[in-house]
């Protein structure tokens, strides 16, 4: 029987239950940051968040260091028990040693709600690299994850479950590039699927795909993450969107809308964006079910922020379970359909016996 690993030991990929494929417990997203250009800035970035200041999260998220930092172990259990009540099983946790991975604090969580976590490994965009990490060879990154998987993160004998969310930038820095090699390597000695970052302002997805199956990875076994961003981009309209997802999908590998919830606006040091609103990602899948891809579409949220959870005023785990599923049925989505996004799809990409 095909297995899955999650931070508690392998768990029969048939026990999962729902499972969301894409999100953060704990995180710390510093890497985004960018200096204040005024006085009134600098004192936002310094605040905690608060209903008094939440406007100001949604409409600058990495805009307050409170706001890009998870790292409450209580807290992360009440919002999964929320998830946990929609009739969720399982979570994803792709949080990377770059951007504050703790595989004790998910163990932690895990006991006490009950739910499946999945840790990630790997390393995420090069602008979250620690210095000594840069200058190290595609052998050395690829052994460091096999190292992880078979034998778990330095001495916690937590053994991650999936490769990712391997970063990539807009473009794909050559360090990047490295870095997806080694998790081909990874995934060709493990078995693992690797999920990738396909940063939301552009549509790297092909030269990604290009990578890895170059490498040798099947493309079942690649997930690209935020492809539901390029239905938002200014450069192109929501049907070229939709053809460009689908030209993805048609390739053989999973393609995930997981900014569920999220239509904001977003500024970093290097790039802004927009993304889509969940009318125009659910219609979006409905289309892609009609062109036969609905066993390629895996849907989470990528809580990344505190104003996302639920007791901050955001939407949290389970909105994908709750709101955007009935979204998803008023577009013309089958509920038999909208179980295998959660049920049959997540069990099948991430069963493997490293």
């Amino acid at each position: 029987m095909s297995t899955v690993m999650t931070v508690l030991g392998p768990k029969p990929a048939n026990e999962l239950g729902v499972t969301i494929t894409h999100e953060h417990l704990f995180i710390d997203l510093s890497c985004y940051f960018r200096e204040a250009q005024s006085e009134e800035a600098a004192r936002a970035f310094a605040e905690p968040v608060t209903l008094a200041n939440l406007y100001q999260m949604r409409r600058d998220p990495y805009g307050s260091r409170d706001n890009c930092i998870l790292d409450d172990p209580s807290l992360a259990a009440r919002e999964v028990e929320i998830f946990c009540r929609a009739g969720g099983r399982t979570i994803v946790d792709v949080t990377l040693p770059d951007i504050g991975r703790d595989v004790r604090k998910l163990q932690e969580v895990s006991r006490r709600t009950g739910v499946n976590i999945v840790a990630g490994c790997g390393h995420y965009i090069v602008s979250a690299w620690p210095p000594d990490l840069v200058d190290r060879s595609e052998d050395e990154l690829a052994r460091e994850l096999i190292r992880e998987i078979r034998e778990g993160v330095e001495d916690t004998g937590v053994r991650p479950g999936i490769i990712g969310e391997i970063g990539t930038s807009n473009p794909i820095h050559p360090v990047e590039k490295r870095m997806l090699r080694a998790a081909a390597f990874a995934q060709r000695e493990t078995g693992l699927a690797v999920t990738v970052h396909v940063h939301p302002p552009g549509r790297r997805g092909h030269e990604v795909l290009d990578i890895l199956t170059g490498e040798g990875v099947p493309a079942d076994r690649i997930i690209l993450d935020h492809i539901d961003a390029a239905l938002a981009h200014a450069d192109i309209d929501f049907a070229q969107g939709v053809d460009y997802i689908a030209s993805l999908a048609g390739r053989g590998c999973y393609v995930e809308f997981d900014l569920c919830g999220n239509s904001g606006y977003f500024v970093t040091s290097e790039a802004s964006w927009w993304l889509p609103s969940d009318r125009e990602r659910a219609k979006a899948i409905a289309w892609l079910c009609r062109h036969g891809h609905d066993r390629q579409i895996l849907l989470s949220q990528d809580v990344g922020h505190k104003h996302y959870l639920q007791e901050y005023g955001g939407w949290g785990y389970g909105h994908v379970l709750t709101d955007f599923s009935h979204h998803l049925k008023e577009a013309g989505v089958e509920t038999a359909t909208i179980s295998r996004f959660f049920v049959d799809n997540p069990a099948k990409v991430l069963s493997a016996d490293p």
